[in-house]
């Protein structure tokens, strides 16, 4: 379709499962091919993960699709938005002292809820973030104790490696007559070398650790059936894989995390579709003006957001950062779907550049798309919080907006008619 452009490829390989059963994604991937340009250059320091062209794993194109056109789309029209806090602050990262601290003499934690407040607000400490990435990701309960814990991962440990055998004891003639196995596998062989390999865990021919990250991906296909592994996978294994470097603790850390997110992978993209709308509702409400401008130049479908959504940020923040932001994200804290309103801070301060330089839509998409390991993971914490006080604090919230962020039903406005923030004291 495209010929042997890298780029391009990455885009026509993976349309064809959408082909079918939604349109315009012809239009659509020549827009978003600088979004995924892996050729682009990134910051030189041991804790990024620089790309060159050809070497990171590819990325699933985008399905053409209006937010707006969506079923039951709440039209929202605002006035002044309410004013948002600016007094909003990150704290120390949760420290090994503290977090001992937080477990009775069963090693059971006390008070889930404030551990969880400590990480929203600061993150966990590197000496902890292996075992605190347990908990954030369901691998063990708030409510185990340490033998429980053991005996957890016995279970999980025999669980994973009988999965493994599954795929292992595939023959070759076997393979060679079960034809979707052997996409699959052809498809996350070839995304784990691709996969920061610029990061000094990953770098160097034969490096042990993307075997690995094969074995565990291809784990997750035996797990995961109906899913099996789509590209973008490998992104949010990564991270994982470096935090834990245990393959049976990465692989149920990746399971938890893959639980929350796995509707981005789905072949109908509802997941996507359903969170660009809820961005465009969010920015409409928060800056109208913002929103006009998006309007006339045909860039209020979000879809310089997709990269954003599908993999949660991974790549626009090094390692540190995101892993920073992820373990954030996990608390749940202090609504559902934070990551949606880092999403409208990152783009509100964008939003002078864009509209001063009037970009359209496709500069748009290229500017977004240069905004990866530029943007500062403290500032757009600290923003997406204003923002969910800002909303929190309305006297008056659209019933679509309280119902993406988990808020109080009698927060919302109960009518169908067009509504609006008033300005709060």
């Amino acid at each position: 379709m495209f010929g042997d452009d890298p780029v391009t490829d990455i885009l026509s390989r993976f349309s064809r499962p959408y082909s079918t059963t939604l349109g315009g994604f012809s239009f659509v991937t020549n827009l978003i091919r600088d979004a995924f340009d892996p050729t682009r250059a990134r910051p030189k320091e041991v804790a990024t993960i620089p790309v060159k062209k050809q070497t990171e794993a590819p990325m699933p194109g985008v399905v053409g699709f209006s937010a707006k056109e969506e079923p039951g789309f709440e039209v929202i029209t605002c006035a002044e938005p309410s004013a948002r806090p600016t007094d909003v602050s990150r704290s120390s990262p949760l420290s090994s002292t503290q977090w001992s601290q937080c477990f009775d003499r069963d090693g059971r934690v006390v008070d889930p809820v404030q551990v969880k407040k400590l990480i929203f607000r600061g993150g966990v400490a590197d000496d902890i973030r292996q075992e605190a990435w347990k908990f954030l990701l369901e691998y063990y309960p708030w409510t185990s104790t340490a033998k429980s814990r053991v005996d957890i991962r016995k279970a999980k440990t025999e669980d994973y490696f009988r999965m493994k055998l599954q795929w292992k004891s595939i023959s070759a003639d076997q393979e060679n007559k079960f034809s979707s196995f052997k996409e699959k596998k052809h498809l996350v062989e070839k995304d784990v070398t691709r996969t920061d390999r610029c990061h000094p865990f990953y770098e160097g021919e034969d490096n042990p650790n993307v075997q690995y990250l094969f074995d565990i991906l291809m784990t997750y296909c035996m797990h995961n059936f109906d899913l099996g592994y789509v590209q973008g996978m490998s992104d949010l294994l990564s991270p994982i894989f470096f935090v834990m470097q245990d393959e049976v603790d990465a692989f149920w850390c990746f399971v938890g995390f893959m639980n929350h997110v796995h509707e981005n992978f789905a072949m109908n993209q509802e997941g996507i579709k359903r969170q660009l709308s809820e961005v465009a509702s969010l920015l409409q409400f928060l800056s109208p003006d913002f929103n006009h401008y998006l309007e006339s130049s045909s860039a209020d479908n979000m879809y310089f957001c997709f990269r954003w959504l599908l993999i949660v940020f991974k790549r626009e923040f090094n390692f540190p950062d995101i892993m920073r932001l992820w373990e954030v994200v996990w608390t749940g804290l202090p609504c559902k779907n934070f990551h949606l309103l880092i999403c409208v801070g990152i783009l509100e301060s964008q939003q002078e550049t864009i509209m001063r330089q009037r970009l359209d839509f496709t500069e748009i998409l290229k500017h977004v798309n240069e905004l990866a390991f530029r943007i500062n993971v403290e500032d757009s914490l600290n923003k997406a919080e204003a923002i969910f006080l800002q909303i929190q604090r309305c006297a008056l919230i659209p019933a679509c907006i309280a119902e993406t962020l988990g808020l109080e039903h009698n927060e919302a406005q109960q009518d169908d008619s067009p509504p609006s923030s008033p300005d709060v004291s």
